[in-house]
């Protein structure tokens, strides 16, 4: 049948003989079109070259039709990462009134715009108390304030392994995130704080970034 009609090589059904011919060094004969009784050859171009000019003229570019308002992003902070005190430490009574102490003088410190103390201070009491997860929150919510993203992920990242059934940690996580421009991560970690515990903030940060973390997942879809 194709020695008589070669064009039904070049049906749509039969693309894995071509290019199993073709990758063995074989060449497709070129197709046959009967026009007013007669018969021409129409000229196709080789499959491996056609690939190789899309390739080159037309570059497949992963952010070609993706365009995302990045307003409000900031560069990743490169301190340093802070204190987050000794797991295996024996917590004493006493250290846990410090401790308790040290985060009353924060958010006092917090209210009087004093954000590097409050930082210090919540250092100082996660020294004594490293595993209370509120203090993680609130030094995380600290970092946000500072504009130090990265450092508010380490802490919310900490205080989800002590408990991940805490909302504040993602919701402070999804705040950085979306500092970052994370918007998939920032979509992931708001919506778990909303559903572990509702918040106006979370939801109302979470409407601004999940119609963006949407449309990078709809364009890796597109693209893949």
């Amino acid at each position: 049948m194709c020695k008589q009609d070669p064009s039904i090589l070049h049906t749509e059904e039969m693309h894995f003989l071509r290019e199993w011919v073709e990758s063995i060094g074989g060449k497709i004969p070129p197709a046959l079109i009967k026009l007013n009784q007669k018969t021409i050859i129409e000229e196709k171009p080789d499959s491996k070259k056609a690939k190789e000019n899309i390739k080159t003229d037309e570059p497949l570019s992963e952010e070609s039709d993706l365009e995302i308002d990045n307003e409000g992003v900031i560069e990743p902070n490169t301190d340093a990462s802070q204190e987050m005190g000794d797991e295996n430490v024996e917590l004493t009574k006493e250290m846990m009134n410090q401790a308790n102490d040290k985060r009353v003088a924060a958010i006092d410190a917090l209210n009087d715009g004093e954000l590097q103390k409050a930082v210090d201070l919540l250092t100082d009491a996660i020294k004594l108390h490293p595993h209370l997860v509120i203090l993680y929150d609130k030094r995380a919510s600290v970092f946000i304030k500072l504009q130090k993203p990265n450092a508010a992920i380490q802490d919310c990242d900490r205080a989800i392994e002590i408990n991940p059934d805490s909302a504040q940690p993602y919701k402070w996580c999804g705040k950085a995130h979306r500092l970052l421009g994370h918007w998939e991560e920032a979509a992931n970690d708001l919506a778990l704080a909303y559903k572990l515990d509702y918040d106006e903030d979370v939801s109302a940060m979470l409407k601004e970034v999940q119609p963006r973390a949407q449309r990078i997942t709809q364009h890796w879809r597109r693209y893949e």
